[in-house]
Order: structure tokens, then C-alpha cells, then sequence
């Protein structure tokens, strides 16, 4: 027996599920956020029994899809797809869900129209679409089976791609896409490997971390930035972009002595950086507006707040001493007076 207002779904694999109909679809249980913005969610409709292994990139994948509506209509019929994961020859959100996957497992995938395949473009922009995925079989030999070049390949591809999706500002995508990068990197660091091969991995990992610094630093994650810029500076030091970045966000959060020195760091390692120079000259001036104590003796600059002071107490104590000679010679002349 369903419950009021919903309506039961037949999948592929001949499995019931009861979808509601209306519009609000957080109703549903089981709802995993993939990117972490509510642009892209799965649940599973059917899970499997199968060892947890899930397809890596590089590997063939069959799988069979349909697209619905939010009101449950089909887009386009139902149809089987073969691609390689991480080639980039289907939508994104496929691209993204099907890697999460276990085989004879089917999931629903509930995307915003942009992740969807061209077919759907017709829709509304905001809009969103189901599409409901059987993985059928993976094939192909696991990542770290592959050559060095095919592994660096790889990982490069994933790289770029979340480079395209940093340019386009978005950040969700792109830190997903470097994560996935990063996976494979750590698949391709297991076991005994050449110290050229391992300098090329340790490089391309620098890169993913320090590109995630960036993403979260347009998004406003501050820990976040901090978390990768110090796996960057743990493996190379003098990177002025980690070391810029996190004196930039020390700066943020009004750490600004700890600031400057990272900043410094960087600027030594390019002295001629406009936009390090800048940096430095801004939190320095918001440094001394706040008055925080040893700012001024730092940066060589005089103090017009203690001279005051000192002046105050001076005039007090003169006014102090006067009051009591008065009274002494006060005191004096009636004694004079009465004698």
C-alpha cells in the first residue's frame, strides 16, 4: 500500500520503488548530496550483492539508463550505454554517480538540468531531472595494472578537468574532479614504484592540493584552504601560491602577525609580485587601525597615542604637586599667624 499522493515506480531490474509525486523530493529517503550542494543527489533503489568495487577510471563500463521528468514522465525512452570512466563521453552527473557504483546495482540520480545529457536541454534552466542507472558489467584492468604513461595520463586528464570546471566557477565540481584525481594518484602510489615516476605523482598531488586551496578560497572555506595549502607547503616549502594563500585567509580570520610572515615568504620567493606587495600593504594599514599593541614598534613607525598618555600623567602629577605646596604654605602662614 503506498502512501497518499505517491506513485510506484517499476525499474529496470523488475525492483518497486515508491517515488512521491510531488515536487518535494527531500522526502525521499536515502538521499546522498555528492557534491555537497544539492545539485547532485543519488539513493539506491537496488543494492547488490557484489564485492564493494566500484569501476575506476580507465575501465569500460555498461550500463542501462532512462531519464524522467520531476513528474515522473520520460524524457526519452530507456537505453543502454557503454563508456570509459573518466573519459568525459557522458553528462556529468553519469560521469560523477556511475564511479559510486557497485555492479547490478541501480541508483536514481536526481541532477540539475546542466549535469543531464544535451537531450534534456530543452528544460528550464534550474530545472531538474531523475535519471534512474543499472550498472551491467565493468571491464578493463584496475589503474594500477596500467602502464606509467597510461596512470600520469589519467590522472592529468582529471586535472585539466577540473581546471575547465574552476575557469567556468565551479567549484563543487571542480573539488570533486581534483579528488578523484587524487585517487587515482594514491591507487597509483601502491606498491613498489620508480623514484621518477614517484617525483611525477608527489608533482601532480602539489597540484590537485593546491588547486583545492583555491576552490575553497573562492567558497569561503577557510579551515579548508588552510587544510591543503598545508599538505602543499609540507612537500614543498617555497610554494608561493600555498604560501600566499594561507597568509591571505590568516589574514581573514585577523590572525595578522602569522599573516604577514607567510606573506613575506611568499613575496621572497617572487619579490616583484604586485598583488603579494598589496596584500602586505593592506593588512598592515587594517593592522594598525585596530591598535593593536606592537604594530607600530614593529614596522618602525612612532606611536602619538603613548606621548599622550605620558603627558596626561605628567599634567597630573604637576597638578598633584601644586596642590600640595599650596596647602604646605597655607599651612605655614597660619601657623605663622597663631603663634
Amino acid at each position: 500500500m503506498t502512501r497518499s499522493g505517491a506513485v510506484t515506480v517499476r525499474t529496470f531490474c523488475g525492483m518497486e520503488h515508491e517515488l512521491l509525486a510531488c515536487d518535494s523530493v527531500q522526502y525521499l529517503e536515502g538521499w546522498i548530496d555528492v557534491l555537497g550542494n544539492g545539485l547532485l543527489k543519488k539513493t539506491t533503489l537496488k543494492s547488490s550483492d557484489n564485492q564493494p568495487v566500484n569501476p575506476q577510471n580507465g575501465q569500460n563500463v555498461k550500463i542501462w539508463t532512462r531519464i524522467l521528468l520531476e513528474n515522473r514522465k520520460n524524457v526519452e525512452p530507456p537505453k543502454y550505454l557503454s563508456f570509459t570512466i573518466g573519459s568525459g563521453d557522458v553528462c556529468q552527473a553519469l560521469e560523477i554517480c556511475v564511479p559510486l557504483m557497485k555492479l547490478e546495482e541501480t541508483i536514481l540520480i536526481l541532477a540539475d538540468v546542466r549535469f543531464c545529457p544535451p537531450s534534456a536541454g530543452c528544460q528550464p534552466p534550474g530545472s531538474r531531472l531523475f535519471l534512474e542507472v543499472t550498472l551491467l558489467s565493468i571491464r578493463g584492468v584496475r589503474i594500477k595494472e596500467r602502464s606509467e604513461e597510461e596512470q600520469l595520463e589519467l590522472i592529468h586528464r582529471e586535472r585539466e578537468k577540473g581546471n575547465t570546471y574552476f575557469q567556468m566557477k565551479d567549484y563543487q565540481l571542480a573539488l570533486f574532479t581534483y579528488t578523484c584525481a587524487l585517487k587515482i594518484i594514491e591507487s597509483s602510489s601502491e606498491g613498489e614504484i620508480k623514484s621518477e615516476q614517484k617525483d611525477m605523482l608527489l608533482d601532480e598531488k602539489v597540484k590537485c592540493y593546491s588547486n583545492m586551496a583555491a576552490c575553497h578560497l573562492k567558497t569561503g572555506n577557510l579551515k579548508e584552504t588552510i587544510s591543503c595549502c598545508d599538505v602543499v607547503l609540507q612537500h614543498r616549502p617555497h610554494h608561493c601560491k600555498a604560501l600566499f594563500r594561507k597568509g591571505k585567509v590568516l589574514a581573514m580570520q585577523q590572525i595578522y602577525p602569522l599573516s604577514i610572515v607567510f606573506l613575506k615568504k611568499a613575496l621572497a620567493v617572487q619579490p616583484e609580485h604586485p598583488e603579494i606587495k598589496e596584500e602586505i600593504k593592506t593588512i598592515i594599514s587594517t593592522w594598525k587601525k585596530q591598535r593593536i599593541p606592537g604594530i607600530t614598534e614593529k614596522f618602525g613607525h612612532s606611536s602619538s597615542k603613548r606621548p599622550v598618555t605620558r603627558q596626561s600623567s605628567f599634567e597630573k602629577i604637576n597638578w598633584k604637586w601644586t596642590i600640595g605646596i599650596s596647602a604646605v604654605a597655607l599651612g605655614s602662614m597660619i601657623f605663622y599667624k597663631w603663634r
